[in-house]
C-alpha cells in the first residue's frame, strides 16, 4: 500500500513539474527610433518595427492597455490606421503624431521608460479621417533629457475589442 502511495505521489509530482511553464524572458529594445525633423520629414536612420502593427504583445505589454475610461463610441466595425513617426524625434519632449483612421474608434496610449515603468496614459476619441495629436513632456519630472521612451498604441471599437496595436521609440533631448 505504501508502494502505491509513494508512486502516486511521485507520478503528480512528474506531472506537476511537467506542466510548469518556465516565463520567457523579453528584453525591450529602445535605442532604435525614427528620427524626424520638425516638419515630420525622416531625416536619418528609420526603424522598421515602429509606429506599425503590432501583431503580438507580450502579457506586460497588453498589461498597459488595462486602463480604465469614458469614452463612449458608436462605431463597432474595424478600419483601417496609420500612425506616423513623432515629429521631431528627438525632440526636448514636445512632439506630435499624426494618426489617420478609416472610422469612429477610441485610441489608447502608454508612454513607458526601458524599465517598462508606465510614465503617462491617456486615451482619446478619434471620429475618422488625419488626426494630429500632440504630447508636452516637458514639465513632467518623470521624462529626462537624453533618455530614450516607447509609446504603445491601442485602438478600439465600440464593443472594446483591440484591432490595430503598436508602438513606437522616440527620444527626448
Amino acid at each position: 500500500m505504501k508502494q502505491l502511495y509513494a508512486s502516486l505521489l511521485s507520478f503528480f509530482l512528474l506531472i506537476q513539474l511537467a506542466s510548469c511553464k518556465k516565463e520567457t524572458v523579453t528584453t525591450f529594445d529602445f535605442s532604435q527610433y525614427t528620427t524626424t525633423d520638425s516638419n515630420c520629414l525622416y531625416t536619418g536612420a528609420v526603424d522598421n518595427t515602429d509606429w506599425t502593427n503590432d501583431v503580438v504583445w507580450t502579457i506586460k505589454e497588453n498589461s498597459l492597455m488595462n486602463f480604465s475610461d469614458n469614452i463612449l463610441l458608436t462605431d463597432s466595425i474595424a478600419g483601417y490606421i496609420e500612425v506616423a513617426a513623432p515629429c521631431s524625434n528627438p525632440s526636448e519632449g514636445q512632439f506630435a503624431i499624426s494618426i489617420n483612421t478609416e472610422r469612429q474608434c477610441k485610441m489608447k496610449v502608454a508612454f513607458v521608460n526601458t524599465e517598462m515603468e508606465t510614465l503617462n496614459f491617456t486615451s482619446i476619441k478619434l471620429t475618422g479621417g488625419p488626426t494630429v495629436t500632440g504630447y508636452d513632456f516637458r514639465s513632467l519630472t518623470s521624462f529626462h533629457k537624453g533618455m530614450n521612451y516607447r509609446m504603445y498604441y491601442a485602438f478600439y471599437t465600440a464593443k472594446d475589442s483591440v484591432y490595430y496595436k503598436g508602438h513606437g521609440d522616440f527620444r527626448i533631448e
